[in-house]
């Protein structure tokens, strides 16, 4: 796919002083590391994600911590402005709203500009951002508006922006796409660079019954192929329309000649499953619908790098202000990645997850445990060897010592993140 990091002298001439830095933050909705063509996906027509993967650094595993609405995007983009743990960003409310990264931008000089979704708990966006273009909700109705499809409107005024931007100030310009979110409407010819025939789902779709322990599965039983593949049909083609505008917003930088001097941040708030482990949608703590691409392209930086150690999306955030120079708010939980690549630290040692009370979930290395504390399942996962997640191996003779490790690990997650959910009651057996 691409150069894997491996040490220090490969990676960055570290930025220095680089408060005037431009950045230009895109965040999509819905979309998975599958629907990245360079992420070795050749049947995705990505060629602008694809350029800032060539010419920046990509995370291949990055999560979204989890969920406390069926509205996936509302946790993730709410852990991602405000900087708080999964359970402690459900208590934030417009009255309760600690700074957001925008505004602590906004201190720093940064002339802050928003168009796109907003669907995050807090402060409305009028009170983050000095100026706002056109604002979705999280859930539309259609694309088609009298004005024009919502993904080109969004793209439209990112550019626009760029074009008409004089000041002498940095600015901040998030770009929040609502595709390929549904309704997934596009063009015809986007369609049609995706035939459902030519489509080939992952080896753990299987048509049948739908996962029993997922509450939130947007289908009908039994799960069929042929509906996966016309979801991922629409799928694809509303990303590769996006990809389009996302192209227009790097060509407008050329244009301006601020293109390399520009951060340039791409990522998604989650993924989503088209019949992957019986789930369509994204309630669930499969690799499919918790990680998501996050890829930064920044001055100095080494090009075309991927890292594969495991982060979380919103890490992202104490990220830019650690390229910038700004020391990040203190109450921030989420990590700077940019030692991780200059190599100078470990990465985090597990992964926590969770959805609502039901699904609990953590990764250390590649042992990847899934808990069903209503229904007592467990499931198993060495993603090494079995990344698509087919092979439960809990009753394997040897699985014991081993989920009770990441049990154990578990709740000492639980306890730092304020996780209320009684693994040791539900799972008794284990803790004896």
């Amino acid at each position: 796919m691409k150069t894997i990091i491996s040490t220090f002298s490969f990676l960055l001439l570290f930025l220095s002083g680089q408060s005037q830095t431009n950045i230009v933050f895109i965040e999509s909705d819905d979309q998975s590391n599958q629907t990245v063509g360079a992420f070795d996906n050749p049947q995705m027509k990505t060629p602008n994600i694809d350029k800032l993967v060539k010419e920046g650094v990509s995370f291949t595993s990055a999560y979204n911590m989890g969920c406390w609405s069926p509205a996936v995007c509302v946790p993730s983009r709410t852990m991602l402005f405000y900087g708080k743990y999964l359970w402690d960003s459900k208590k934030i409310n417009r009255q309760n709203a600690p700074e957001s990264f925008p505004e602590k931008l906004k201190q720093h000089g940064y002339n802050t500009y928003m168009t796109g979704k907003w669907h995050a708990w807090g402060k409305k966006p009028e009170e983050i951002f000095d100026k706002l273009g056109s604002i979705q909700p999280g859930q539309l109705e259609t694309y088609w508006t009298p004005k024009g499809h919502v993904t080109d409107i969004t793209g439209n005024e990112a550019v626009n922006y760029i074009k008409e931007y004089k000041k002498e100030d940095p600015f901040f310009l998030y770009v929040a796409f609502n595709a390929p979110h549904v309704p997934r409407e596009t063009k015809s010819h986007y369609y049609d660079l995706y035939p459902t025939e030519e489509i080939t789902l992952p080896p753990n779709v299987k048509e049948g019954p739908l996962n029993p322990n997922i509450e939130y599965n947007y289908t009908s039983a039994p799960l069929k192929k042929g509906a996966m593949r016309s979801r991922v049909q629409q799928n694809n083609a509303m990303i590769t329309h996006m990809d389009k505008r996302i192209g227009d917003i790097l060509n407008a930088l050329k244009a301006k000649g601020i293109y390399e001097e520009t951060i340039i941040v791409f990522t998604s708030d989650h993924g989503i499953n088209f019949g992957e482990n019986g789930v369509a949608g994204k309630v669930c703590l499969y690799e499919p619908s918790v990680t998501a691409p996050l890829i930064i392209k920044a001055p100095n930086f080494a090009k075309n790098i991927e890292i594969k150690s495991r982060v979380y999306l919103q890490d992202i955030s104490p990220t830019l202000f650690d390229l910038l120079n700004i020391t990040k708010p203190e109450k921030t939980d989420f990590k700077s990645l940019v030692p991780l690549v200059k190599n100078t630290s470990t990465p985090r040692e597990s992964i926590y997850l969770a959805m609502f009370d039901d699904q609990r979930g953590i990764i250390n290395k590649n042992q990847k445990l899934i808990l069903y504390p209503k229904s007592g399942d467990i499931e198993l996962y060495d993603l090494n060897t079995d990344p698509w997640e087919t092979n439960n191996l809990q009753s394997n003779t040897n699985s014991k010592r081993i989920v009770k490790k990441l049990m154990t690990e578990l709740v000492t997650w639980q306890k730092k993140v304020g996780d209320t959910v009684n693994i040791e009651k539900a799972f008794s057996n284990y803790f004896k």
